[in-house]
This record gives C-alpha cells, sequence and structure tokens, in this order.
C-alpha cells in the first residue's frame, strides 16, 4: 500500500515531504541532474516487488499430501505446471516423481494418462500398464476408456510388446479411437497386408467429420510456400529510351 501510494505521488508530480523522494529535488542549492537521478532511483525502488522463490519439488510434493478442497485444485495445477515444466527440459525423473504425487491425489484418468505417458518415456512400461489397467477398472465414461485402451496400447507398443498391444488398440479402434485405427492401419500397412490396411484406413476415411490428415491436400499444406519466382526481362522486348 506504502509503495502504491508513493508510486502515485511520483506519477502525479506531487510534493512529497522532506526524505528520500522529496529532499534533495526540493532543496534549491542540489542540482536538477542529481535529484533527477535520484528520484529515478527511488521509483525504481518503489516498483520493485518481492520476488517469491518457486517452490521445490520435494515442497510441491510436500503441498499436494497436505492440500485439500480448493487448496488441492490450486496445488494441482501448480504441480502441472511444473511437471509441464521438468518434461521440457527433458527432466524425466522429476516429472514421473511429480506425476506421481498428482495421481496420488487425484486418482484420476487425467492424472494416471499423465503418469502412464511419462512412465512410458522412461521405459517402464510395466509401472504405466498397472497404473492405466488400475484406471480402466475405475473408469465409466465410454469416450475416456478408449482414449485409456489407446494410452495402454501404445505404451505396450512403445516397450516392444506388439502382440500385447494390438488387443487394447482393437478395443480402442472399435470404440472409436482415431488414433488406434491410425497405428493398426500402418502394421498392417508394414507388414503388407493390403487388405486389412484398406479396410481400416477406410473406415476412418468414413468418419464425419474426417480427421485433419484425412482431408484433400492436407500434406501439400504441411510444406512451406514455395518463395516468388522473378520474371525474367524479355530478351527481345525492345526498351524505350526516356524522353
Amino acid at each position: 500500500m506504502l509503495q502504491a501510494v508513493v508510486l502515485g505521488l511520483i506519477l502525479m508530480g506531487a510534493p512529497s515531504s522532506p526524505g528520500p523522494l522529496g529532499t534533495r529535488a526540493l532543496d534549491p542549492g542540489g542540482s536538477p541532474r542529481e535529484a533527477s537521478s535520484q528520484n529515478q532511483q527511488a521509483s525504481a525502488q518503489a516498483l520493485e516487488i518481492p520476488t517469491v522463490p518457486e517452490p521445490t519439488i520435494e515442497e510441491l510434493l510436500i503441498q499436494l499430501e497436505r492440500a485439500n478442497g480448493d487448496s488441492l485444485l490450486a496445488t494441482q495445477s501448480k504441480a502441472f505446471a511444473r511437471f509441464t515444466q521438468e518434461v521440457e527440459a527433458y527432466h524425466g525423473w522429476n516429472a514421473q516423481r511429480l506425476a506421481e504425487g498428482m495421481h496420488r491425489r487425484a486418482q484420476a484418468t487425467w492424472s494416471a494418462m499423465t503418469l502412464a505417458l511419462v512412465c512410458t518415456r522412461l521405459g517402464d512400461s510395466d509401472r504405466a500398464t498397472r497404473v492405466l489397467r488400475s484406471a480402466l477398472e475405475a473408469e465409466k465414461d465410454p469416450v475416456l476408456q478408449y482414449e485409456l485402451l489407446e494410452r495402454l496400447g501404445l505404451a505396450q507398443l512403445g516397450a516392444g510388446k506388439e502382440s500385447a498391444a494390438r488387443g487394447p488398440l482393437g478395443s480402442a479402434f472399435r470404440r472409436g479411437s482415431v488414433n488406434a485405427g491410425v497405428v493398426l492401419g500402418r502394421i498392417e500397412l508394414r507388414d503388407g497386408r493390403m487388405a486389412q490396411a484398406r479396410a481400416i484406413f477406410r473406415t476412418l476415411l468414413d468418419k464425419q467429420p474426417p480427421p485433419s490428415w484425412a482431408l484433400r491436400g492436407w500434406g501439400l499444406s504441411m510444406l512451406p510456400e514455395p518463395a516468388a519466382k522473378s520474371v525474367p526481362a524479355n530478351p527481345r522486348t525492345p526498351v524505350t529510351p526516356a524522353p
């Protein structure tokens, strides 16, 4: 409050009482340059906002354990933001610790998928599989079920367990998962089973509205625009001299 009042006086040009902001400026013996410099320094000090250090991961985990009600939602949002930072910085183990803490409190589909994703990236497919299967048992929403099945299949596929991945991917595809269909279609295409691949991709193309990649010209839209070519002058065109 005091800083706001001081800043308001500076901006309005109101005379201040003798002190760090006003003594030299109102003293006829001081030079204008010196008074201006001191006022600028005082203004900078008034505008300084004390910085609060970011909590460490250990502190965030403790906050997650202790939070309740509205404070839990705010703490989870803060933890997820920090989780995103750790993922972008390739700090996988820190991200996993935060994901474990969030899922321990939330026990929700979003937290299960978040934890499973980071476990998959770290090569811990067994942990990812356990988390996703547990979430599947509790989830009743059909859309979220196929998203969990999709993530489960991708986790097993990423671990090199293609045979095990086909089951959950197939279940997700039957429930409407486009991503699962794309993965299964590519597997069939890779193995030379053209009829099966064609059947899967035809099903995806028939969806309304179709996926973006199924739209005509979508691939071309991903390419950079060609540089404009300059048209060379026709050498046979005579140049008319200026009058």
